[in-house]
């Protein structure tokens, strides 16, 4: 059967779930995995229409089907979860990739489909943005006025195919957190890639391959000490910087991060064959927690970067 869905609010990342299909919602307790999609949509930047209509192959239908019926576990709440959202991403150009959604994590299982570009009237399209906007570059313009940001963006570094291939780049390594103080545990993590996938903390390893990292999300006590941290880190320092790490053929590595022994300072780099790539330019805040539960605790133990807020750390391919 077909699931139309319909979602005119745009701009909100790689991979995040405005116009998500929900695989758990129908009455009879679900739905089939999707085996095709058929989608028009308009690029605000580009000014122009796509379209995808497709049937997936045989592998990648398998390939869904099976994630959504393997449960993953949660660290942190000692559960197991299962897939239920099922997210199509159109990006310019007309490039789309797909994911599968849940509690704590996303999953990108493709990457390679690409639209073709379409003429539609914008009546047809959105009639009220044709009633008040009368044309295509006008509508556009409108809608681009609520993310100033992304046109900005667009204006300093363009459109360009190789970024996407820039993000879905994976590399061999593991995530490594070394604490000075030996009492120190690692307690929860999520890790956020270019990509738009996340992996909350589970049982098993994370996969041998992944994109560069984004944002880590992690949590360590000392004692009834509690500290969260967040990680923002650099997108042209890890693009070149993995890069550099991991030009040889089948070069494996860590990206490591050392805390000290008072949690206030951080050094990270990537390591790679036993030598050492510094990633300086990453963006950190701390909040620490006590049993006290002292006022000065409503604010970060450690910052490094009071003058950008977090919310406003943006990427390029966002």
């Amino acid at each position: 059967g077909y699931v139309g869905v319909m979602e005119r609010f745009t701009g909100s990342g790689l991979g995040e779930a405005d116009g998500t299909v929900d695989m758990g919602s129908d009455s009879n307790g679900g739905m089939d995995a999707p085996s095709s999609v058929d989608i028009v949509w308009l690029s605000y930047l580009e000014k122009k229409f796509y379209r995808l209509n497709v049937k997936f192959s045989l592998e990648l239908q398998d390939k869904i089907r099976q994630k959504f019926r393997t449960k993953y576990y949660d660290w942190p709440a000692k559960r197991y979860w299962a897939f239920t959202g099922f997210v199509i991403n159109m990006l310019p150009k007309g490039h789309v990739w797909l994911y599968v959604d849940g509690i704590g994590r996303r999953e990108l299982v493709c990457d390679t489909l690409v639209g073709r570009e379409v003429n539609v009237p914008l009546q047809d399209f959105d009639e009220d943005g044709y009633r008040y906007r009368k044309t295509l570059d006008a509508f556009c313009e409108g809608r681009l006025g609520d993310y100033t940001w992304a046109e900005e963006n667009f204006k300093r570094n363009g459109l360009s195919d190789g970024l996407w291939d820039t993000y879905k780049t994976k590399f061999n390594y593991e995530i490594e957190f070394k604490f000075e103080d030996e009492k120190a545990a690692f307690t929860d993590y999520l890790y956020r890639f270019l990509t738009g996938e996340f992996w909350h903390r589970d049982n098993k390893p994370m996969p041998s391959l992944l994109p560069r990292v984004r944002e880590i999300q992690a949590g360590w006590k000392v004692g009834t000490t509690i500290y969260n941290g967040k990680f923002y880190f650099d997108e042209d320092e890890i693009i070149k910087g993995y890069a550099e790490a991991f030009k040889a053929k089948g070069a494996s590595g860590k990206l490591v991060i050392e805390v000290s022994k008072y949690n206030n300072w951080f050094t990270i780099y990537l390591l790679v064959s036993g030598k050492k790539y510094p990633l300086t330019k990453t963006k950190i805040h701390v909040f620490r927690i006590t049993p006290q539960h002292l006022k000065e605790e409503k604010w970060p133990f450690y910052n490094n970067h009071p003058d950008i807020y977090s919310g406003d750390i943006h990427y390029i391919g966002e």
